[in-house]
């Protein structure tokens, strides 16, 4: 099994004042990860929570709560789907754009389109991971409708099934929909065949995964930054001190967390801001900031 060889850990933040088709500011960390037996080198361009929130009178319900969660997520004058775009402006060499989840705020078409087009123009391949947000509507959350009439709408962005796989000669990414903070029989099923091939994984998740190293810098900075459940356990975290794992979650947990498990580095968002850990001893874990507010991530595999 290939594992990682060393981590080069680049805190560079790159500010871009100047994009393609903006004067926007954005953050890009420039991270790189060293990787046995690599072959060439691969650049990932990794985005979450941009929570595009836009809406029009094909979702009249919605066009009240589509305003204030808009003003949620405005950031110096700045629109969510305007940061958005200016982050997709700096694509550039990279191989693949992932999309870490809650991209849109509500599965509301004119936000659906706005990205939909903004994909359709790109000449890279990208995966669209599913948040906790993306598929919302209105009280609709979780809810069997959710899953069942606005979910769908997605579909001309991701596969009709709740992972995305993408297979290279030296690897493999797995993106996993933990949107209830939870994993769907599905995925670990689907996550088991991944991992019976013998080739790193790159695993996404929404929700970041609590470390087994004992390093709870983490978890404790989710419950300063969005607060303790009344158990004190972590609400935006998977892990037996954040969100309670049912069986399947728990199982796949331990799977990816193992001392032979295929996955060398796990990318994830949901908390909105930037944090780096070792899982256990060979898992690296990279959380991106928010888009919203211009955070992304630019991954190099070597």
């Amino acid at each position: 099994m290939k594992r990682i060889l060393g981590l080069i850990l680049i805190a560079a933040i790159i500010s871009l004042s100047g994009c393609k088709q903006s004067n926007i500011p954005v953050n890009i960390t420039q991270e790189t990860v060293d990787i046995e037996g690599f072959e060439k080198e691969f650049n990932i361009f990794f985005l979450a929570d941009s929570h595009i929130s836009l809406c029009d009178e094909k979702d009249p319900d919605l066009i009240d709560k589509a305003s204030q969660r808009s003003v949620m997520f405005k950031t110096d004058d700045i629109e969510a789907w305007d940061r958005f775009d200016a982050l997709i402006d700096t694509i550039s060499d990279e191989d693949i754009l992932i999309l870490g989840g809650d991209i849109i705020d509500s599965a509301m078409y004119a936000s659906i389109d706005h990205v939909n087009n903004r994909l359709k123009k790109l000449k890279i391949p990208y995966i669209y991971a599913m948040g906790n947000h993306d598929f919302e509507y209105g009280s609709e959350y979780f809810s069997p409708a959710a899953y069942e009439e606005y979910l769908p709408r997605l579909k001309d962005m991701r596969d009709d099934t709740p992972y995305q796989i993408r297979e290279y000669d030296d690897f493999i990414i797995f993106a996993a929909d933990d949107d209830n903070s939870q994993i769907d029989p599905a995925i670990l099923k689907a996550y088991k065949d991944v991992a019976k091939k013998g080739k790193p994984v790159i695993l996404i998740v929404h929700v970041p995964i609590e470390p087994v190293t004992g390093d709870d810098s983490l978890t404790k900075k989710c419950k300063e930054v969005w607060g303790a459940s009344p158990d004190d356990k972590s609400r935006v975290t998977m892990g037996v001190n954040g969100c309670y794992p049912n069986d399947t979650t728990r199982e796949f947990l331990d799977l990816v967390l193992s001392d032979d498990s295929p996955v060398i580095l796990v990318l994830a968002g949901h908390i909105h801001f930037y944090h780096k850990d070792m899982l256990n001893d060979n898992i690296v874990q990279i959380v991106t900031g928010a888009a919203f507010e211009g955070d992304a991530l630019r991954v190099t595999l070597k």
